[in-house]
C-alpha cells in the first residue's frame, strides 16, 4: 500500500505539475516516495512528538526524513530536540490566530460567585480529561464555587466514546454532574475560551497545541502539563502555570490557587496574550516557512 500510494501521489505530484511536495508528518512515508519516483523536493513536517512513539519506527523514520527530505520543519522545540542538529532540520512554530471576533474578556468575577473551567480537546485517551477529573474532585471539596465543561469529539471512534462514558461514569459516581459537564466539538473555539475563566490542558503529550495557544492568544488563564510544546507557549508564574505532567496533586494546587485570585487571572491573561504575539508573530511562522519554500525551490 505504501509503494501503491507513493506511486498514487507522484502521479498527482506530475499531473498538478507541483514544486515540491510537503507532508504533514514524518511517519507519512508516501511523500519519500513520491520524491524518489519524480525528483521534486520533500519537505517533511514533524507535529507528532517523536519521543512518544514506538522507538524502533520513531528512529527509522527520524532517518529517512534527515537523508531524504530537503528540509524537516519541526512544530517546536520539543520536536526539534529529537533530531540531529542538521542544516535542514529546524522549528518553524505554527502560527497564532487572524484575529478576534469578539472583544477579550475582563475576566471580572461573576454574580454567582462561580469560576468557570474548560477543558478544551477531543475524548482521547492521553489527552487528560481523567487527570482533570481527579483533580477537580480535590479541589471542589476545597472551592465548591468551581464548575468545570470538557468540551471536544469523539472522532466518530467507538473507543473514544467508551473513553467519554468512562468519564462521565466517574463524575456521576463523585456525585459531581450538577457541576461537570460534558459537551461535544466546539466551533466557535474562541467564544468557548472567552466564557472561561481558567482553560484546563493535562494532556500527556503535546508537540505543539493549538488549544493552549488560542487559550493564551484569547486572554483566558491557562493551567497546562510539562508534556512537550506546551512550556514554549507561555511562562510559567507569569503568564499561566505549567505543572508535572500527571501529577495530579499539582494540578489541583494549581487550579486552587488561580481559581481564588481573580487579580491573578488579569494579570496571566493580560501577559499570556502579549507573550504569544510576540513569540509567535508572522516572522516566526507563516514567513518563516515561506523562506524555507524559495530556499527549497531555488535548488
Amino acid at each position: 500500500m505504501l509503494l501503491l500510494n507513493g506511486w498514487r501521489l507522484a502521479a498527482l505530484v506530475r499531473r498538478e505539475r507541483a514544486a515540491a511536495v510537503h507532508m504533514n508528518d514524518f511517519y507519512n512515508l508516501t511523500g519519500v516516495i513520491a520524491r524518489l519516483l519524480t525528483g521534486r523536493p520533500l519537505i517533511t513536517h514533524v507535529r507528532f512528538l517523536p519521543h512518544t512513539q514506538l522507538q524502533p519506527l520513531a528512529r527509522t523514520w527520524r532517518w529517512v526524513a534527515e537523508h531524504l527530505a530537503q528540509r524537516v520543519v519541526c512544530v517546536s522545540e520539543a520536536v526539534y530536540s529529537y533530531f540531529r542538529p542538521l542544516p535542514q532540520v529546524q522549528v518553524v512554530f505554527d502560527p497564532i490566530p487572524e484575529g478576534e471576533k469578539y472583544p477579550p474578556t475582563d475576566l471580572a468575577p461573576r454574580p454567582d460567585g462561580t469560576v468557570r473551567l474548560l477543558f478544551l480537546g477531543n475524548y482521547i485517551m492521553g489527552k487528560g480529561q481523567n487527570f482533570a477529573v481527579e483533580a477537580f474532585k480535590a479541589a471542589y471539596a476545597q472551592q465548591p464555587n468551581l464548575r468545570l465543561h470538557f468540551a471536544g469529539g469523539d472522532m466518530g471512534l467507538e473507543k473514544n466514546r467508551a473513553y467519554r462514558r468512562q468519564l462521565e461514569a466517574t463524575v456521576a459516581a463523585a456525585g459531581l454532574t450538577q457541576v461537570v459537564t460534558f459537551g461535544s466539538f466546539v466551533q466557535d473555539v474562541e467564544a468557548a475560551i472567552k466564557q472561561a475563566d481558567i482553560v484546563l490542558n493535562f494532556s500527556e503529550s503535546e508537540s505543539f497545541s493549538l488549544t493552549c495557544l488560542d487559550a493564551l492568544y484569547f486572554g483566558t488563564p491557562l493551567i497546562a502539563t510539562d508534556c512537550g510544546g506546551p512550556a514554549e507557549l507561555f511562562e510559567s508564574g507569569r503568564s499561566g502555570l505549567l505543572v508535572p505532567n500527571r501529577d495530579v496533586p499539582a494540578m489541583t494546587q494549581a487550579l486552587l490557587r488561580l481559581a481564588a485570585d481573580a487579580e491573578l487571572r488579569r494579570e496571566f491573561a493580560a501577559a499570556g496574550r502579549e507573550f504569544v504575539r510576540h513569540k509567535f508573530r508572522a516572522a516566526a511562522t507563516y514567513e518563516q516557512l515561506g523562506k524555507l519554500y524559495s530556499e527549497v525551490l531555488k535548488k
